[in-house]
């Protein structure tokens, strides 16, 4: 009963961002648990900073072709 719009919200924008999230955070415990602290860190910084960069660039992107 749901439109294809819905499956494809469902199943690409909700699980993908639920199995993105949980390997990043996977990812960062498992480094903390290996006592490698500063890559960590690093980790984690570079991956939200790159992530927020990204969303920048394209919203830039998409206000030039407006």
């Amino acid at each position: 009963g749901l439109g294809g719009g819905a499956v494809l919200f469902l199943k690409t924008g909700l699980c993908g961002g639920f199995t993105t999230f949980s390997t990043f955070s996977l990812e960062s415990y498992n480094l903390m648990k290996q006592g490698r602290h500063e890559a960590a860190l690093i980790y984690m910084i570079l991956s939200a900073g790159l992530c927020l960069a990204g969303v920048a660039i394209g919203m830039l992107a998409s206000r030039r072709t407006a």
